[in-house]
């Protein structure tokens, strides 16, 4: 089977590019043919030189997975579902993302024009399943790919105030919340450490803010490939993560198979991954004081903790490709 896999992709950011280069190398793994097309590119070149581009690499294969999200993220959508359908290839969509039913609410005849004509969509949880159902979108639920490595775990018999978050410095992602909450657990404990890991469009902004509050230990790393994201994980006890919306974050899962806990707001698909007190722990978006409870409370209690991340760990084992492959080559036809 040959696989053609189309996506704004960049090479090791994680994110959607992550999913794609893991989903590609088990294909390859399994004896498939995989390659990956990019649709990133200024808009012009996308609209006129890139989909051209894209009709003479799809004739080759036999089907036509497009990786997409909202807003300018849905362009892929719009390259490889029209393509795939006039050249007559079987055309699989994954839908990423937590902005969905926004989205289709305001450009609903467009959603429908390329979500219809697929010949199967998959959704990552429970929450964006309840989208499409919403919007009337045919879908299969098939979660995303998590290669385990147990030598990336570490078991935290002490939980530390050693923070981190992963999450891009994009306005979603809400980092200012954690730098409140932050505030208030190092002015209890002022050994309290925060790693930010990551780049973006507010990344300048969020140091100076940081500064600006007195904050004390806080490391902004910069961009890090996603191969090296283990290294960082393995200095922490705590991941956070507060974005406004959200949908099945991988990160959150690298944490879990790392041995850390999570503490992420309660927002789109996050309940779905992470059961309340029992595999993690949810606060209300944007609400830096409860945030800074459920931090305190994590390095109080560790009895309570170690339980969680048992269970936490145990739960990552769900998304191994083992467990995916069988529902992803049944829809691409197999």
């Amino acid at each position: 089977m040959k696989v053609l896999l189309v996506c704004n992709y960049k090479p090791g950011v994680g994110g959607i590019s992550g999913q794609v280069e893991i989903l590609q190398r088990k294909l390859r793994e399994e004896g498939h043919e995989a390659e990956v097309f990019s649709t990133k590119a200024p808009v012009w070149k996308r609209l006129l030189v890139l989909k051209s581009q894209l009709r003479r690499k799809a004739r080759a294969y036999d089907v036509i997975h497009v990786h997409c999200c909202s807003e300018w993220g849905f362009l892929p959508a719009v390259m490889g579902v029209s393509v795939g359908k006039k050249l007559g290839k079987r055309v699989v969509l994954t839908y990423h993302g937590g902005g969905g039913d926004r989205f289709f609410e305001r450009h609903p005849r467009l959603v429908r024009h390329y979500l219809t004509r697929t010949d199967a969509n998959i959704v990552l949880s429970g929450f964006l399943a309840g989208v499409f159902q919403k919007h009337g979108l045919p879908y299969t639920v098939i979660p995303n790919i998590l290669e385990l490595d147990e030598r990336h775990f570490r078991q935290r018999h002490l939980i530390k105030p050693h923070f981190i978050c992963t999450r891009a410095h994009e306005t979603l992602y809400n980092i200012p919340c954690l730098l409140r909450a932050f505030q208030r657990v190092q002015g209890v404990l002022p050994e309290a450490t925060l790693t930010l890991v990551g780049d973006g469009s507010q990344h300048s902004k969020l140091i100076r803010q940081a500064e600006d509050m007195g904050l004390r230990q806080v490391v902004f790393t910069g961009r890090v490939d996603n191969k090296e994201i283990y290294h960082y994980l393995d200095q922490a006890d705590i991941i956070l993560s507060a974005p406004t919306a959200d949908n099945m974050p991988v990160s959150l899962l690298e944490a879990m198979n790392a041995g850390l806990l999570v503490i992420a707001s309660r927002v789109g698909g996050v309940p779905y991954l992470i059961d309340e007190n029992e595999t993690g722990l949810l606060f209300t978006s944007n609400h830096d004081e409860e945030l800074a409870e459920k931090m305190l409370w994590a390095v109080s209690n560790h009895d309570k903790v170690e339980e969680i991340l048992k269970k936490a760990n145990q739960k990552v084992c769900d998304y191994r490709w083992e467990n995916v492959k069988v529902k992803l080559l049944m829809v691409y036809g197999q």
